[in-house]
This record gives C-alpha cells, sequence and structure tokens, in this order.
C-alpha cells in the first residue's frame, strides 16, 4: 500500500531532466504553488521511505507516460530554509513523447537555447544547465 506521509521538517525532493536532442522537457502544473505560475522542472516529492530514483520513475511513468530507461543522479542540491530543501537531480532521455496526466497540465521540449520563463525565476534554467553540462552540486 502506497505511504504519502511527509515529514514536515525536512523537503526531499527528485527531479528529472528529460532529454531529447538539444530540448529539454518542461511542465506546467493543473494546480501550481501561489505565485509560481510557469513551467517548471517534471518533480516531486519523496514519500515516506521511497529512494529518489524511484521517485523519478514514478514521475515518468505515472505523470508523464514515459518509460524510464537508464536514470542517472546528477546531482544533489541543497537549498536551506523553513524547512530545509534537499533535490535529487537525475537525468534521461526521452523514450517517446510525453503524455500528461495527473498534476501535469503540459508537457512540452523546449530548445535548450530558448528555455521559456520558469516558475522559480532562473532556478530550473540554472539545474539544466549543470545537468547537462556535466557539473553537480560537488563543483561548487
Amino acid at each position: 500500500m502506497e505511504n504519502a506521509k511527509r515529514c514536515g521538517v525536512h523537503a526531499l525532493a527528485a527531479y528529472v531532466v528529460v532529454l531529447s536532442d538539444s530540448s529539454v522537457l518542461l511542465v506546467q502544473l493543473t494546480n501550481p504553488p501561489a505565485g509560481h505560475p510557469g513551467w517548471c522542472l517534471p518533480g516531486d516529492a519523496l514519500r515516506h521511505g521511497e529512494h529518489p530514483e524511484n521517485c523519478v520513475a514514478r514521475i515518468l511513468t505515472e505523470q508523464l507516460g514515459l518509460q524510464p530507461g537508464r536514470l542517472e543522479l546528477a546531482e544533489i542540491e541543497s537549498i536551506p530554509g523553513e524547512p530545509w530543501h534537499l533535490f535529487f537531480h537525475y537525468t534521461c532521455e526521452a523514450d517517446r513523447l510525453p503524455v500528461a496526466a495527473g498534476e501535469i497540465a503540459e508537457a512540452r521540449f523546449f530548445q535548450l537555447e530558448h528555455l521559456p520563463q520558469t516558475a522559480h525565476g532562473t532556478w530550473e534554467r540554472d539545474v539544466v544547465y549543470r545537468v547537462v553540462a556535466g557539473g553537480g552540486a560537488e563543483e561548487a
């Protein structure tokens, strides 16, 4: 049985940079958080006891209709605050065009040179460029 308990002290989330040629997949949520409209990376909070890689596989299959091939952990990002955030960034190649479902209203590939306005300022763009360049958090 699925356990969706959340931690009130830490925010653990997994995001995936889905690539296809020189494009990256961005999504728009059906109900974006207040003050954060726009395109974002596919991602979700980890469920209690869920491994970050399993979370990414769940996002890809349940919300985008993609079958994840090889998932690669690209970096781990720590953002202090209330609550403290730890983000696991994965990368994979798209096996087909995505089909938005669940919390995702729209999913679209954008050329890396022409990314649209994103939900969190330049955060999504910065993550994509770091992951594509092969540089992780350990280089910061």
